[in-house]
């Protein structure tokens, strides 16, 4: 637990423990699929990734079956693992005489995970202080809650791909300001076979005020946040965080990592920043972050048509040695900021004499504003029927984020964009 006095009022962060998907209490499932069953359903290249996961939310009902269900959280993207859980739903049925089952009604949240065997479970490295929790502290919020995320911790310990899962009390938006503390937080990653590997953990994150009281008025709620996972009309690439690696940890080839707090000017700009975090301090680091922090550029206005100016974010900067090598970019993963329609998919496609589905998979470069380029087929299924050349008529539809949560570039990068097409239905998927 951390605490910093703010204005009079001890505020605590609790972090809970910081592992997979924790398994219900004894008892909680009256009826149940067996692992083996569930995973089963899954395709087998994923049964030993530990990245792979998927969960959804049901409500439940008075005889502890299950309806309603929706899915909550699936990667990777285009396995169909989320549906595969949802197809397992009727399978599911709580125990309603338990002491700590749920109501009728209320949400329940079911993980599948591969069993995986960890040497070492992800570790916290850094968690947020209380003055750090008060900036991100929903308006209106005046008693405490909790909100619950899931994300993957990379190799280099930072947070990323994270995804709310659920808050108490609902619409207290306590799972939103849980995310947006996220780039502040550092852990080690899991070891699988004496190797770090990509991980998945739960973090649930209690904003608490001591005693049950309630904060004064005005004390919660910062300023308005936005998120650096964006497609920025300008952002640093690929060569721009190598240019910037701190001299000295370049030759001694040491990887590292800073996360600041920064503010939108009117013109969109990025500046005003502060450490938040540096992980190893005196590297340079933090220094190297502020000299790619001046290369952002947002929009001047919000979708809101408010200008951004005096919105905060928090900026997380990752410095991979392996950037220094060369070879194929280091870069994070991006998200989806624009999609082709299925208006023009289906003109892309539906003049095919093609019956059912097509898959193609691209190779496209990210350029400023996440638009891409310079595509290649790398794959499509049927193949010799002109749904490679489909695909590439759509690339101008794409468009990506230009910086990840986990505080890599994408712009000059490579991308994969897998597009699965069925008539009447398309989904681009990465």
């Amino acid at each position: 637990m951390s605490r910093t006095r703010v204005g009079g009022v001890i505020v605590a962060a609790v972090l809970l423990g910081a592992a997979g998907a924790a398994p219900p209490k004894p008892g909680y499932w009256a009826e149940r699929p067996t692992p083996a069953e569930l995973l089963a359903s899954w395709p087998a290249a994923l049964t030993h990734d530990p990245t792979a996961q998927a969960a959804m939310r049901c409500k439940a009902r008075a005889d502890g079956s299950l309806e309603a269900c929706s899915i909550l959280l699936a990667r990777p993207a285009g396995a169909d693992l989320g549906e595969s859980l949802l197809s397992m739903a009727p399978r599911f049925r709580v125990n309603m005489r338990a002491a700590h089952a749920p109501a009728a009604g209320d949400d329940v949240e079911v993980f599948n995970d591969p069993p995986i065997k960890y040497d070492k479970t992800p570790d916290w490295l850094r968690k947020p202080t209380s003055r750090e929790l008060m900036s991100v502290w929903p308006k209106g919020a005046e008693r405490g809650g909790k909100g619950i995320v899931n994300c993957l911790v990379s190799l280099q310990g930072a947070l990323f791909g994270c995804t709310a899962l659920r808050e108490e009390p609902k619409g207290s938006h306590f799972a939103a300001a849980a995310l947006a503390l996220t780039p502040q937080l550092l852990m080690t990653p899991g070891v699988i076979d004496g190797k770090p590997a990509v991980s998945p953990v739960n973090i649930p994150i209690n904003f608490v005020v001591p005693g049950g009281g309630m904060l004064p008025f005005g004390m919660w709620g910062g300023a308005d946040m936005t998120s650096a996972t964006m497609a920025w009309p300008q952002a640093p690439s690929y060569a721009d965080v190598v240019a910037a690696y701190p001299a000295k940890a370049r030759a001694a080839k040491l990887g590292g990592r800073a996360t600041l707090s920064c503010e939108l000017d009117k013109l969109g700009g990025v500046g005003h920043c502060t450490t938040l975090a540096e992980e190893p301090k005196h590297e340079g680091f933090a220094d190297a972050a502020r000299v790619l922090a001046k290369q952002f550029r947002a929009f001047p206005t919000g979708s809101d048509g408010k200008t951004v100016a005096g919105v905060r974010l928090q900026l997380p900067v990752v410095f991979d040695p392996a950037t220094l090598g060369g070879g194929q970019p280091v870069i994070g993963k991006a998200q989806w900021a624009g999609l082709p329609s299925a208006e023009e998919t289906n003109a892309a496609f539906g003049t095919l004499a093609v019956a059912g589905t097509t898959r193609v998979r691209l190779a496209c470069t990210v350029q400023q504003g996440g638009s891409v380029s310079d595509c290649k087929v790398v794959m499509e299924d049927p193949a010799g029927q002109g749904v490679g050349q489909a695909a590439l008529s759509l690339a101008g539809h794409f468009r990506l984020t230009t910086w990840t949560a986990e505080g890599l570039p994408t712009v000059g990068g490579t991308i994969n964009i897998p597009l699965r097409y069925e008539p009447g239905k398309a989904e681009p998927k990465g």
